[in-house]
């Protein structure tokens, strides 16, 4: 299974005119989120420590690398 970023969500789907709705899970994973979002939340003052982890590993799996001040 691939590393969440977000919980997954259930999302309701209207099926229109006189047919029945469904439900839809909706997630993103780390793969999915672009560079810039994952710097802002790794910057973020209340990022849990698991998180900042994740973020770092995905981040130099694509190859990026940080200077810290």
């Amino acid at each position: 299974m691939a590393v969440m970023f977000e919980k997954r969500k259930k999302v309701f789907q209207s099926g229109g005119w006189g047919n029945k709705g469904k439900q839809v899970i909706t997630f993103r994973s780390m793969a999915m989120v672009s560079k810039e979002e994952l710097i802002a939340t790794l910057n973020k003052h209340n990022t849990k420590p698991k998180m900042k982890a994740k973020i770092l590993n995905e981040l130099t799996k694509r190859g990026v690398k940080l200077i810290w001040k």
